[in-house]
């Protein structure tokens, strides 16, 4: 079994990225001239070299049938947790008008890429399986965000949305390796395309904490116990099990579940501050999701993370 020590040294370091991120937007250090460009430059760019690098020839993905599955299982816990999450506000008093919405979508999307790809990099340095699913699982994700999330927050799809630089990369990444065509990509091409894939996930994680600071304004406080609470039971307790659950009882390949493990222990996604802000929803709520449960998932992760490893035995 993978020590608690080991999986704990592994996320620290994500986390305190998050941290230094939202210490440098609060100093005022980050225009917002200067985030939106570094947003840009990851989505269209740095990302899509990276996911270019990494998926093509990854050995995780020498099936068809490894994708649908992480595609599937993506889109489906997802909006199973949603699901969960708008049933658990309904019982603790969420009423709608005042966040049941937000907290549907912000508790029930983990942040199932920028936090949880250097985790499984660090945790299975030999093994690019895991790693290399990531953004295929993320196709399912995103795609029930910008469809069952979009129907419960705006009461529409969105799902053109979701049709951007990461997500053609995927696309096209899964073309070269399913065609045997990444075979033949110029040596020096696909250097460049790794050097600046390398940029993107410290750049992405500390982004993440920019783009809480930028939203943590004043009133972001109220009755945030019940709703802290309440995304705690929700992202980090009955969502993660359900992961888990899919995790060790579906025919899955082994490095999906490995990537499933680690997601199981993930906090929720920061995506939602920005939906709810665009879309009428509540975003003090989504932070308080993001907050709660990125502070006590610090401590939990590694702990669902071990023991998810040990229970699904891989």
């Amino acid at each position: 079994m993978t020590s608690y020590f080991t999986i704990f040294s592994a996320t620290v370091p994500v986390f305190t990225i998050i941290g230094i991120g939202f210490a440098f937007q609060r100093r005022g250090w980050l225009g917002e001239e200067v985030e939106v460009g570094v947003m840009k430059l990851g989505l269209n760019l740095l990302f899509p070299c990276f996911i270019l690098s990494l998926i093509p020839g990854n050995p995780a993905l020498k099936t068809m049938s490894s994708a649908l599955w992480a595609i599937g299982l993506g889109f489906a816990l997802v909006a199973t947790a949603m699901g969960i999450a708008w049933l658990v506000a309904t019982i603790g008093g969420v009423r709608r008008g005042e966040g049941r919405r937000t907290f549907s979508i912000s508790a029930g999307i983990q942040n199932y890429g920028f936090v949880a790809l250097p985790i499984l990099l660090e945790l299975f340095p030999d093994n690019s399986g895991p790693a290399g699913l990531v953004f295929v699982h993320g196709i399912g994700v995103e795609t029930a965000m910008w469809t069952v999330g979009m129907a419960v927050m705006a009461g529409k799809s969105g799902f053109r949305s979701m049709i951007n630089g990461p997500f053609i990369a995927v696309m096209a990444a899964l073309f070269l390796n399913y065609t045997g065509l990444y075979q033949f990509i110029p040596k020096i091409l696909a250097t460049v395309m790794e050097m600046l894939g390398r940029c993107a996930i410290p750049m992405a994680i500390f982004m993440i904490g920019a783009t809480i600071g930028r939203y943590f304004k004043t009133g972001i406080f109220h009755d945030a116990f019940r709703v802290a609470s309440l995304a705690i039971v929700v992202r980090l307790v009955l969502a993660a099990g359900l992961i888990l659950f899919a995790a060790n009882f579906l025919p899955i390949p082994d490095d999906l579940k490995r990537l499933l493990v680690v997601q199981a222990g993930m906090p929720a996604a920061v995506f939602p501050i920005v939906l709810a802000r665009l879309f009428g929803g509540q975003p003090q709520v989504a932070i308080q999701v993001v907050i709660a449960t990125s502070i006590v998932g610090i401590f939990t992760a590694p702990l669902v993370i071990a023991w998810g490893l040990s229970w699904v035995e891989v």
